[in-house]
């Protein structure tokens, strides 16, 4: 983990803060650790918010794209089938790993 040194911070900042961890139970240091913390998962909050408003948005306008999985599975089995691709994967394993004749 990283460390960070802050100058020049104004007594009353550092001494108000001292006093909210003292009535806390914690050390300075956990309640400046805890109110970066919370700062950044509010931001992440408010992101994921407006993400969702613009999610509901473009789906109101463009409607719900069904799901492809079963397309695309589809789709592949019927290519490894028709070029016989598992076949295949397993003679390049026997080729690449030939079995030695006993002499």
């Amino acid at each position: 983990m990283a460390d960070v040194k802050i100058r020049n911070l104004p007594d009353w900042l550092v001494e108000w803060h001292k006093q909210k961890a003292a009535i806390e139970g914690i050390s300075l240091e956990e309640r400046l650790r805890r109110l970066l913390f919370e700062n950044v998962a509010e931001q992440r909050r408010k992101i994921l918010k407006r993400l969702d408003a613009l999610c509901a948005e473009i789906e109101k306008e463009t409607g719900t794209l069904p799901d492809s999985t079963p397309l695309i599975r589809e789709a592949r089995r019927e290519m490894e089938e028709r070029f016989d691709v598992r076949d295949r994967r397993q003679r390049s394993r026997q080729m690449a790993h030939p079995r030695r004749k006993a002499g």
